[in-house]
């Protein structure tokens, strides 16, 4: 166990920057992993929007920070203010992990990594060769559609409410780019959900719809699922969303959002620091603080 001295001169800090942050169950995962390891350091969220992160990345290394983890609405923006970006986080053009290599600040996505992985372990499904359909086209939808590129899906369709938004042709054109014609439908229709439900096998929430205060909502009619689906929500608070919950009903298979956030965190910790958390008890942690928000 870490000795009685936390925050001390040679505490070593790690933090989360978004808004809002203040549900995140970040904070707890990582904490009880330096715990159970011994380390000497902290992990705190902070509300930084985009007007203020350009204040505040200069003052990190003096600050004593070895990591941080990026969420909305700066997985972009924070892109600004690094020094150079792993191959994960150029190929998708965001940012979920910040850390220091060669004294140079330095951003990786392993959003998308650890969705793929909790899909595959704990949602028993692989992927390739699936026709795939994710709502939203922001930073989280980003990583994981290229993850999915990667793992060899067999299309990706996109749908994104705001048909204004160039978010969802640039998300479109760089998957395309990447491997060609995997993105074959980007629509902001609503008239079109029905039939690309239909068409798709893995059907992915990556819009805040199902989070505070949006609880009662979904992203489309649940009516619309069946057996051969599976439903997965990046939302994990509260981790039993309406959308995952209607789909079970409808006899969907469902994966939860927190496994994604358990495997994202495991890689960021492998990015700050070179070694390799304690998997159990960050698995336990998430798993105990949402048991008590039910």
């Amino acid at each position: 166990m870490v000795k009685e001295k936390t925050f001390w001169a040679d505490t070593e800090f790690f933090g989360l920057f978004g808004f809002p942050v203040r549900k995140s169950l970040s904070p707890a995962m990582h904490n009880a992993n330096f715990r159970a390891l011994g380390m000497n350091a902290v992990y705190t969220p902070y509300e930084v929007t985009e007007e203020t992160v350009g204040n505040v990345i200069p003052a990190l290394e003096t600050l004593r920070f070895k990591g941080l983890n990026v969420t909305m609405p700066l997985k972009q923006k924070i892109i600004d203010y690094l020094d150079e970006l792993d191959d994960t986080a150029s190929l998708c053009n965001a940012v979920n992990t910040v850390y220091w290599k060669n004294g140079r600040l330095c951003g990786s996505n392993t959003d998308g990594v650890g969705f793929v992985r909790g899909l595959k372990e704990q949602g028993q499904y692989d992927p390739a060769g699936k026709s795939c359909l994710i709502f939203g086209a922001g930073g989280a939808s980003r990583g994981v559609a290229f993850a999915l590129a990667a793992a060899g899906v067999g299309s990706i369709s996109l749908w994104k409410r705001n048909s204004g938004d160039e978010k969802l042709k640039k998300l479109a054109s760089g998957l395309n780019a990447y491997r060609s014609g995997v993105c074959k439908v980007q629509s902001s229709d609503s008239d079109d959900i029905p039939g690309l439900i239909n068409s798709s096998e893995l059907i992915i929430n990556a819009t805040p719809l199902g989070m505070a205060p949006n609880t009662d909502a979904t992203p489309f009619d649940t009516n619309l699922l069946g057996t051969g689906h599976m439903v997965c929500d990046l939302v994990y608070v509260p981790h039993d969303t309406l959308l995952l919950r209607q789909a079970e009903k409808r006899g969907a298979r469902i994966l939860y959002g927190y496994w994604m956030t358990i495997w994202q965190g495991v890689e960021a910790y492998r990015k700050w620091t070179g070694r390799e958390p304690d998997v159990e008890v960050m698995t336990k942690t998430i798993l105990e603080h949402l048991a008590k928000k039910e």
